[in-house]
């Protein structure tokens, strides 16, 4: 009995020693991650968003019926960072984009490239830079143009009516086109091939003639032209034209005709 209480005495004071011992409390246990994330996870990298690319803004510019020439010096003034793939080409010309462009494209040089890979103006180690001459590239002929204002003559005789039929007159992709403003079925086409002269029809005048009229021929028939206003001096375009078929075409017959009366 003796023995009994003793063991249960020595039991209770060792509890209540290891009860006041610092420390005993036990620390929480870690939060466990959360599925499907590590620690070391880096945060999401943001997505830019693509410029648009030359082949693109050739189109969009294409399409808003920009020039053949503004669009040539675009390219020449871009940046052209690769090659283009066989696929930008034919993205390109669905689009209706002449070849001589998509040429101009494929063999444009990034700006400011160098060959050998070098900086541009830098100069090996230890060597002077020798100055060089720019050449002064001379300007090359637009390829197309448009004139409004202007009016083609009836042929026959015309009753009641004015003799002259106003409308617009256009060259592009070495084709003619007049666009009659009142008659769809008066409207003209004409390759560059079919053209075999042209020429100026100019009033004789003591200070100068007056070259009034534009006229163009094919094998059968001639078109003549002239500013609506024409009546009133105005002649630059129809000068306009004939200025630009000979800068185009330098082999083509040219030729100003006197007359003594319009």
């Amino acid at each position: 009995m003796k023995l009994l209480l003793a063991a249960t005495a020595c039991l209770f004071v060792t509890s209540t020693v290891l009860a006041q011992q610092p420390g005993s409390t036990p620390a929480p246990s870690p939060a466990a991650p959360a599925a499907g994330t590590t620690a070391a996870e880096a945060p999401p990298v943001p997505t830019l968003t693509p410029t648009p690319t030359l082949v693109e803004n050739l189109i969009k510019l294409w399409k808003a019926n920009l020039s053949e020439d503004f669009l040539r010096k675009y390219i020449d003034a871009s940046d052209v960072r690769r090659d283009l793939t066989a696929e930008d080409i034919v993205k390109l010309r669905n689009a209706g984009i002449p070849e001589n462009l998509i040429s101009a494209v494929t063999e444009r040089k990034p700006a400011g490239a160098v060959p050998g890979g070098g900086s541009p103006g830098a100069a090996p180690p230890g060597l002077v830079p020798t100055p060089t001459l720019t050449a002064t590239a001379t300007p090359t002929p637009a390829t197309s143009g448009k004139w409004e204002g202007l009016a083609r003559r009836n042929s026959g005789v015309v009753l009641l009516k004015s003799r002259w039929d106003p409308g617009v007159l256009e060259f592009k992709d070495s084709t003619l086109r007049w666009t009659d403003g009142r008659d769809a079925s008066k409207n003209v086409l004409l390759t560059a091939k079919q053209i075999t002269e042209q020429q100026l029809t100019c009033l004789k005048k003591a200070g100068g003639n007056e070259c009034f009229e534009w006229v163009v021929k094919t094998k059968g028939n001639e078109y003549r032209f002239r500013d609506i206003a024409w009546e009133q001096g105005e002649d630059a375009k129809v000068q306009d034209v004939f200025r630009f078929m000979q800068s185009l075409y330098p082999s083509l017959v040219s030729s100003h005709v006197p007359v003594d009366e319009k």
